[in-house]
């Protein structure tokens, strides 16, 4: 098993750090300061963006606490699938894998379709999704296409999530945990107001386990965990106008990876190691101006990600591929917003946007012995040619550096109670997005073969060089218009109904390269021969191979929100109808040697969600929601080759569109008791929830699928002054499903679901 020293030696000198300075916190300021304002569950706050507040902005939103995230025993995005209706983030492969869905439009691999903000810093490449969500204020989920406000990769919807602030919430606590399979965690973190006017905050987290499947190959887990991390905040209120916030964080993650076990033996049995590795840095420095009726805000972002992700890629015992992928990203984000903040007919946003995304990879792929043979030795003997590999392995290598720049600018307006109409609002908006992407390539491999000659002559050696090198480069200028009209009845109802359009942006694939450079070495092998060899490579140029183009929708919904009883019974809805076009899909290349994104036609995702919540008596709560996406195909047709070599047509037309569930459904409820003058307990909480999706299809074909499954979850908290003891449960029922399910060389390969784990954990609130 793999040491971590250093990460434990770290944590330990937060630890004593946290100690240290809590002891000499200012004992005079209040401690758990925090206010958070609640109606109907819905926060009373506004983004830097919108001029609403959460609780009456026309749109889709789902709104959790941390009461609700301990509750829901939330650490990462993937814990909120399905509990927030239409919403599904499959738990698969790494935590580079972070394919987030809602109302049947995702993506596995690519851009995404949904956008994710932390204290307002755009997180760019989803293999960074996947991190801890550690001392959380709250979390936003707005489903529905976000273009205007947002921009690029927002057509599905936007997660933002928020940390604490130092000068609304005070305090030090420790935390730590384990459970079944080798679970453990810990945490630690401080947060002190300095005077009234600045503080600060630094917490650190670990965790680990020791995985859950096996390798028959190897008889060792494939999936363990070491994550490691931490997070820095300081806030100034510098006058009664300006305020800045500064805050810096830190992710580290080592991981065993890819438990794909073959579906008609149900073994994970392969012989190359996979893991994953990632450093995160992200720093943030806002500021905010408050003036007269109107409110300035900018959000400066900078990421550093550097990962390593190393897989079998054949997944079989057998030694065919494997690929060793490198990234190093670097970040940089700028946004600042106008906005008015009065309550009068009239509210407007104003905003500019620019970034910069510089990402550099070299994903070698390995062409092993059983590979080599299968497909290039045995093609070429099955004609006759006089050729022989001599290599064990062969590299098909490469680096590939991919800088992206944007611009945009935006504006919406609000314009309330028209028509002298109570309550009648109409809101316009529209964003003018400028983006330049480009892919330069260079591919190249060498493979030493042996040429026999005949007539008793020995063979001749060569060593065949191959390499692929250019620039791709596309240019996006969009329109994203929005408009809502909304109706509010009264203080706590309303209806709405929108239109809007959204994009994500398009680009190139790096693994196919892989696929490239194998086909241009066989064309110059086969060139070689005598008579030429004839070729049957592609002679699509490579820039029409490797691009793909940007996704686009307009989403078109009707919803609303209505206390149906008073401080006791609520419920949300919305009914809504995406036309997409260009759809990008993601696809296994055909030798197995990795995927790529393509572009799919026209599809419809068609769907409503609804959600209720209950508070019958204090200390009692209860929560449904059902989410129903009917995406399919509306028009794509594709070229393939049959068992004669004839090209055929083949309509997915109609077909769902792979990976994304037809439906969620999920229902919980939480039960507190407080004790009066007990010396042993304060309050013991009761949390439990299922969560299900279903049916999921796993490709195009749609002829491999997952039906509906779901799980049950607990979780009981006992309160004692300031010990706090948690006892826990997921997939207490131990259902059985596929996560993940993909066909590779004719084979189908799956990821089980996480069996049932339990465990415990002790905080202490200082």
């Amino acid at each position: 098993m793999r040491q971590y020293p250093f990460i434990k030696r770290t944590f330990f000198t937060f630890s004593v750090l946290f100690l240290v300075t809590s002891v000499s916190a200012k004992q005079e300021l209040p401690k758990d300061t925090l206010y958070t304002q609640l109606k109907n569950d819905i926060v009373i706050l506004s983004t830097t963006k919108e001029t609403n507040s959460l609780k009456f902005l026309p749109a889709a939103v789902s709104v959790f606490s941390p009461k609700n995230l301990d509750a829901l025993q939330v650490h990462s995005l993937k814990d909120l699938s399905a509990i927030v209706p239409n919403y599904f983030a499959a738990d698969y492969g790494s935590k580079m894998t972070a394919p987030l869905y809602i109302r049947g439009i995702g993506a596995r691999s690519g851009d995404q379709t949904v956008g994710m903000y932390i204290d307002n810093i755009p997180y760019f490449n989803t293999t960074s999704f996947d991190t801890e969500l550690f001392d959380i204020q709250r979390i936003e989920v707005l489903r529905g296409t976000q273009g205007t406000l947002y921009g690029r990769n927002a057509m599905g919807g936007i997660m933002n999530i928020y940390t604490f602030s130092p000068l609304t919430y005070e305090g030090t606590s420790f935390k730590i945990g384990g459970g079944n399979y080798g679970q453990f965690n810990a945490n630690a973190s401080h947060y002190q107001r300095l005077n009234n006017k600045m503080g600060y905050s630094v917490g650190a987290y670990y965790k680990q386990d020791d995985g859950y499947f096996t390798n028959l190959h190897t008889g060792d887990k494939v999936d363990d965990l070491k994550n490691a991390g931490g997070r820095v905040k300081y806030v100034w209120d510098i006058n009664s106008r300006l305020s800045a916030t500064y805050s810096m964080s830190y992710d580290y993650v080592d991981q065993g990876a890819f438990p794909y076990a073959n579906v008609a033996t149900g073994n994970i049995d392969y012989n190359s190691d996979s893991y994953y590795k990632r450093h995160l840095f992200t720093n943030g420095i806002a500021l905010r101006y408050k003036g007269n009726g109107y409110e300035i805000n900018s959000t400066t972002g900078y990421q550093y990600l550097n990962d390593e992700m190393n897989m079998d890629q054949d997944y079989t015992p057998l030694s065919y591929f494997q690929i060793n992928q490198k990234q190093r990203q670097n970040s940089l984000s700028q946004e600042v917003t106008f906005k008015s903040v009065n309550k009068s007919n009239y509210q407007w946003t104003f905003g500019g946007y620019g970034f910069y995304d510089y990402l550099n990879t070299r994903p070698p792929v390995y062409m092993m012995k059983d590979g080599i043979k299968r497909f290039m030795q045995d093609p070429l003997t099955a004609v006759g040619a006089p050729i022989t590999f001599t290599d064990s392995q062969i590299d098909l290598d490469g680096v590939y550096k991919r800088p992206v720049y944007g611009f945009a600018a935006f504006h919406q307006s609000t314009f309330n109670n028209i028509f002298g109409a109570q309550g009648l609002s109409f809101t316009l908006g529209l964003r003018l997005d400028y983006e330049k992407t480009k892919l330069d390539y260079k591919a190249f491999t060498s493979a030493g073969i042996e040429v026999n000659i005949g007539q008793g002559r020995p063979p001749m050696s060569h060593v065949i060089n191959t390499d692929l090198t250019g620039i791709s480069s596309s240019d996006y200028f969009e329109l994203l218009p929005k408009g809502v009209l909304k109706y509010q009845f009264n203080p706590n109802s309303y209806v709405y109904a929108s239109a809007s359009r959204g994009y994500k942006a398009g680009g190139n694939n790096i693994q196919i390269f892989a696929d490239l450079l194998q086909e241009a070495l066989e064309a110059k092998l086969k060139s070689s021969m005598p008579g030429g060899g004839g070729s049957t490579t592609d002679v699509t140029p490579i820039n029409d191979r490797i691009s793909y183009d940007p996704e686009y929708s307009w989403n078109y919904e009707l919803g609303g929100q209505t206390e149906i009883v008073e401080n006791t019974l609520s419920a949300n809805f919305a009914l809504y109808y995406m036309d997409v076009r260009d759809v990008q899909i993601t696809q296994f290349i055909k030798t197995g040697g990795g995927r790529m994104v393509s572009n799919a036609g026209k599809a419809v995702s068609k769907g409503f969600e609804l959600g209720l919540k209950a508070r019958p008596c204090n200390g009692f709560y209860l929560y449904a929601n059902y989410g129903l996406a009917d995406a399919r195909f509306k028009d794509y047709e594709i070229e393939n080759i049959d068992r004669k070599g004839n090209k055929i047509q083949i309509s997915y037309t109609n077909n769902h569109i792979p990976f994304a569930p037809a439906s969620t459904f999920s229902v919980g409820g939480s039960v507190t008791y407080d004790f009066k003058h007990n010396t042993i307990l304060d309050r013991i909480t009761f949390d439990s929830n299922f969560a299900g999706v279903g049916k999921v299809y796993w490709a195009e074909d749609n002829i491999m699928s997952q039906g509906f499954y779901g799980t049950l979850n607990a979780h009981v908290a006992f309160d004692k002054s300031i010990f706090t003891l948690e006892v826990w449960g997921k997939n207490i029922l131990d259902r059985d499903y596929n996560a993940f399910l993909f066909e590779s060389m004719g084979d189908y390969f799956a990821q089980k679901g996480k069996p049932m784990r339990w465990g415990a954990s002790l905080k202490i609130k200082l």
